[in-house]
C-alpha cells in the first residue's frame, strides 16, 4: 500500500471521527437542554472556565451498547436541580436525602439516554440500555475525558457527559427512520 493511500485512510478516519464527535456533541447539548426545559428550567450553556464544582451534586449514569456504538451517559446536577425538576413533575416537594430524590436522579439520566436514543434513530442507530445507577463519587478523570456540556438555569447547574466508543469505520449518516419518531414522554409499545 502506498504512503498516500495510508495517509488518505488515516485522514478519512480522523475526519469521520470528528464528524461523529460533532454530531454526538450536538445531540448531547440538545438533549440536555430539552430535558430541563420540559421541567420548566430553560438553561444556558456554561463555559468550562465558569464551572464551580463546590456545590452539592447528584450524579447518575447509564451504560448502553449496540452494534455501532457503546458507552456511558451521565447527568450531574446540583441538588436544587433534582428537587426542582421533581417538584415540576410530581407537584410535591421532597428532601435530597429521600429515596424519591435518589430514584428521580436516576430517572432523569434515564430520560436523557432515551432522548439520545430517539435522536439516533435518524441515523439508523439503536442500542440497549442498562439500569441507571447513582455515582457516589464524581469520577473526574473518566467523565472529563468524555464529551461534556455544562449548563446553568434558575434551578442550579447541571452537566451531561457522553463517553462513547464508535465501531471502526462507522460514520453517522442521516436517513429518515422507518417509523415516525415518538414524542418525548410518549408510551411506545413494541
Amino acid at each position: 500500500m502506498s504512503q498516500s493511500t495510508v495517509a488518505g485512510t488515516v485522514g478519512d478516519r480522523a475526519e469521520s471521527h470528528a464528524i461523529n464527535q460533532a454530531i454526538l456533541d450536538g445531540m448531547l447539548r440538545d438533549c440536555c437542554l430539552a430535558l430541563m426545559a420540559d421541567y420548566g428550567l430553560p438553561a444556558t450553556q456554561q463555559d468550562d472556565a465558569e464551572v464551580d464544582d463546590k456545590s452539592a451534586v447528584a450524579i447518575a449514569a447509564i451504560d448502553f451498547s449496540g452494534r455501532d456504538l457503546r458507552g456511558t451517559i451521565a447527568l450531574r446536577m446540583t441538588a436544587t436541580v433534582v428537587l426542582e425538576t421533581y417538584r415540576a413533575a410530581v407537584g410535591t416537594v421532597i428532601r435530597m436525602d429521600s429515596p424519591e430524590a435518589l430514584d428521580w436522579t436516576c430517572e432523569l439520566a434515564n430520560q436523557l439516554v432515551g432522548r439520545l436514543k430517539n435522536r439516533l434513530r435518524n441515523y439508523q442507530v439503536s442500542f440497549s440500555v442498562n439500569t441507571p445507577r447513582l455515582l457516589q463519587l464524581f469520577p473526574v478523570a473518566e467523565l472529563e475525558r468524555a464529551l461534556r456540556r455544562r449548563f446553568v438555569c434558575d434551578g442550579g447547574k447541571f452537566a451531561g457527559y457522553l463517553d462513547v466508543m464508535i465501531a471502526s469505520g462507522f460514520v453517522f449518516s442521516a436517513s429518515p427512520p422507518a417509523a415516525p419518531l415518538a414524542d418525548e414522554g410518549d408510551l411506545v409499545l413494541f
